[in-house]
């Protein structure tokens, strides 16, 4: 399977969680463009958002007994890319430590809708400019 198979309503969800802006995005082929340009990739794409496709296993099913017990939420289904812009050298922040020299950090979209709505100095950032940054 490839980007080129999905439709222009998936590829457009696809870019949403990897924080690619695309409401002006008319056609599947500008958008299968921008998602190049960002560097989202196909393979990109199936590392982050596998684990809802595959199959459970004694693995998940004990992952999922331990958040249970734990009272944590389930997993986000889509994950975001964020970035700090604060001049700080460090800064803690919803249990996620962002730094100069590594001042991305990917968390689930309800973890960074959260940062955005209680902090100020972070966006969300996009695979090209990550793997500018560490490149």
């Amino acid at each position: 399977m490839s980007f080129e198979s999905m439709k222009l309503d998936e590829l457009k969800t696809v870019a949403e969680g990897f924080g690619v802006e695309s409401e002006t995005v008319r056609t599947k082929k500008s958008l299968l463009a921008l998602l190049d340009d960002e560097g989202v990739t196909f393979d990109l794409y199936e590392k982050f958002f596998s684990a809802e496709k595959d199959e459970p296993d004694e693995h998940l099913d004990n992952f999922q007994l331990q958040t249970q017990q734990l009272n944590i939420p389930e997993p986000s289904s889509v994950t975001v890319l964020v970035k700090m812009e604060r001049f700080n050298g460090m800064y803690q922040t919803n249990g996620f430590t962002f730094t100069r020299q590594h001042p991305y950090v990917a968390m689930a979209d309800w973890q960074a809708q959260r940062i955005f709505d209680e902090e100020e100095g972070f966006r969300p950032a996009t695979p090209k400019e990550i793997q500018e940054y560490y490149s």
